[in-house]
């Protein structure tokens, strides 16, 4: 658990340094840095591959728990305001809130993919 919560502020960290320009949006990667880093670490041997996923999947737990109506964290910001509020935000907002989360969630996964693209030795990169 100590490794789990050492890579969840690690996390929190990387994305800290990419709103602030200290890190490049570059290193994001998608379906296609992730097949690559599997083959990686599968001729590393299998528990490096076994780590690497279980890294794979703690980094997905956590982005789904960030405050993005349409992830779970989304539903728990709005049961957080609903019981700050003592009342529900009315359906036609959080139907807004979650098409805008669904729209964000789609453009960073469009983003990461073009990223990966770009970073094939096809392209230059």
């Amino acid at each position: 658990f100590e490794e789990c919560w050492r890579i969840t502020k690690l996390m929190v960290t990387g994305i800290a340094q990419i709103f602030t320009g200290t890190r490049s949006v570059e290193e994001l990667g998608g379906p296609i840095k992730i097949a690559k880093f599997s083959g990686e670490q599968l001729s590393l041997g299998p528990l490096a591959f076994v780590n690497f996923a279980a890294l794979i999947s703690l980094n997905l737990a956590f982005i789904n728990l960030l405050p993005i109506p349409a992830l779970d964290g989304g539903h728990l910001a709005f049961y957080a305001a609903e019981a700050i509020r003592r009342k529900p935000a009315s359906p036609r907002s959080q139907e807004w809130a979650f098409r805008t989360g669904i729209a964000f969630v789609l453009a960073l996964m469009l983003f990461v993919t073009i990223n990966d693209i770009a970073s094939l030795p096809v392209f230059g990169g």
